[in-house]
């Protein structure tokens, strides 16, 4: 039986403190985290996650307003090992053994949206989750290898001219802070309807608008200035809670606002409440999480990516997912990017 291919959607919000954010680092952190096997995160028993068959890739070459993409494959090289098995006619049997495995998930980060689709290309390959944690792991070691190479290069330069102030790793982390990656599974509008349908009693909606990428944010009146406020504060995110444990809260209320909040990508959703059996249900984003199933995807990282980008533009085009506004200065570093391919 074939594996089937499903596309799973994120959205990449990547920052380094609270000026700079992916594209503004992009060539000296973001693109050489990427790079093939330079960065390896080990798991002790669990085994090694990293990068493979990485490349800036071309998705739309509109003069204008082109797109481009960081494509390839995220993979999990382990041991499987064994201490027993099953035998009709022996029972339970002592057998070790030990094989190799190295499952794999192919991506595309799309860099002028920053959305993420990735897909697994067979059981056991890497989650979104294990693609957070491990470019979040390759980020902070680029990000640590690139310090050291401002260090150096400054501390070569005082060396010819000692007249020049000093530079400490301190004030360059203060300049350049560590980056802290989270990615938000996109929401799928049917299915966080039919979960909301589930609960015949809904005690709580917790929804907790997070930090974004400098993007051009279009929610509703209510969520816009929320957003606003969290920005006023200087606050990497802001949360509003609706309870009512006696009577519930209203269920068509609670889908359109969840619906709107969760519309970018840029929030956290948590639920709780009670189905008709009266059993306790609990849900967050990942219980409504947007799943495209396809045919099949080219085995090539770089094919399989140009792949998954028209299927992207069809559920934009569809509305089944939305994407922000690009800023000026998002647009024109693209150009800049596109301009050096």
């Amino acid at each position: 039986m074939l594996f089937s291919s499903k596309l799973e959607f994120g959205n990449y919000t990547l920052r380094f403190g609270d000026e700079r954010v992916l594209l503004d680092l992009f060539d000296e952190i973001v693109m050489p985290s990427f790079h093939e096997m330079r960065y390896i995160r080990k798991l002790k028993g669990k085994g090694d996650y990293f990068f493979l068959d990485t490349k800036l890739v071309i998705l739309d070459d509109s003069l204008d307003t082109p797109v481009l993409g960081v494509s390839g494959r995220l993979v999990k090289n382990a041991r499987l090992k064994r201490e027993q098995v099953y035998r009709p006619e022996d029972g339970i049997v002592e057998d070790r053994s030990e094989l190799e495995t190295a499952p794999s998930s192919t991506f595309l980060l799309i860099l002028n949206n920053h959305r993420l689709i990735l897909s697994k290309e067979m059981p056991g390959a890497p989650t979104i989750q294990n693609f957070q944690s491990t470019s979040q792991y390759c980020l902070k070691n680029r990000h640590r290898d690139y310090i050291k190479e401002i260090y150096e290069e400054e501390k070569s330069k005082r060396i010819k001219n000692p007249e020049l102030q000093r530079v400490t790793k301190k004030s360059l982390y203060a300049k350049f802070p560590s980056p802290i990656l989270r990615i938000t599974p996109l929401s799928d509008k049917e299915s966080l309807k039919d979960f909301v349908d589930r609960l015949k009693h809904i005690d709580k909606v917790t929804i907790k608008l997070l930090s974004t990428n400098k993007e051009e944010i279009n929610n509703d009146d209510f969520w816009s200035d929320f957003g606003r406020r969290r920005d006023e504060m200087n606050s990497n995110s802001a949360k509003v809670e609706f309870t009512n444990t006696k009577h519930g809260l209203n269920k068509d209320q609670v889908y359109g606002q969840t619906s709107s909040a969760s519309d970018l990508g840029n929030s956290e959703i948590s639920f709780k409440g009670y189905d008709m059996q009266g059993d306790t249900i609990r849900g967050s984003n990942e219980d409504f999480n947007l799943i495209v199933e396809l045919d099949e995807l080219p085995r090539n990282a770089e094919e399989a990516a140009r792949v998954k980008y028209q299927q992207f533009k069809q559920l934009v085009h569809s509305s089944a997912i939305s994407v922000p506004e690009l800023a000026t200065e998002v647009v024109n570093r693209i150009k800049d990017l596109f301009s050096r391919l």
